[in-house]
C-alpha cells in the first residue's frame, strides 16, 4: 500500500487508477464571462512574458480577442487589471491584477481539492457497494449450491 491509496474494508484502491477530477469554473454575470481559468492563465503569461502579445501568442489566441477578454472583465470589476508604464515597456499586472490572480488561484485549488476529495468519496462508495453486491451474488450461489 502506499499514499493515496484508499482503503476499503480488506482491499486496496489505488488512486491512479481512478479517473482524474477536472473541473471548468468561471465567473459570469448578465454582461459575460467576469473572470475564468482563461483569463487567469493569461494573466499569469502577461505577467511572465511582460508582454500581452507574447502571452496571446503562447494561449493561441489574437491579440485582439485576449486584449478584449482582459477589458471586458476590467469593465465589469470596475478596476484595471493590467498597465503599460510606456511605450517601451510592455504590460505589467496591478497590484489589484496581482491579488486578483492569487486569490483566483486559491479559489481554484480549493474547489479542486475539494471536488476531488468528494470525487474519491464517491468513488470508493461506489467500488465498497460493488465489493458488496458481489459478496451477496456469491453469498447467494455458494447456498443455492449447497441447497442442490
Amino acid at each position: 500500500m502506499k499514499k493515496g491509496d484508499l482503503i476499503m474494508k480488506d482491499k486496496v484502491l489505488d488512486e491512479s487508477k481512478l479517473p482524474e477530477v477536472k473541473l471548468h469554473i468561471w465567473f459570469e454575470k448578465d454582461e459575460g464571462v467576469y473572470f475564468g481559468h482563461g483569463r487567469y492563465e493569461l494573466l499569469l503569461l502577461i505577467s511572465e512574458l511582460g508582454s500581452l502579445k507574447l502571452a496571446s501568442e503562447k494561449m493561441g489566441i489574437s491579440y485582439r480577442g485576449a486584449w478584449g477578454k482582459i477589458k471586458k472583465t476590467e469593465q465589469i470589476i470596475g478596476k484595471e487589471l493590467i498597465h503599460k508604464e510606456n511605450n517601451k515597456e510592455g504590460y505589467k499586472l496591478t497590484d489589484f491584477g496581482k491579488a486578483f490572480v492569487e486569490e483566483f488561484k486559491n479559489y481554484y485549488e480549493d474547489v479542486t481539492d475539494y471536488a476531488r476529495e468528494r470525487g474519491l468519496k464517491m468513488l470508493s462508495k461506489i467500488f465498497t457497494n460493488m465489493i458488496f453486491v458481489y459478496f451477496l451474488e456469491s453469498l447467494v450461489l455458494f447456498e443455492s449450491e449447497f441447497f442442490l
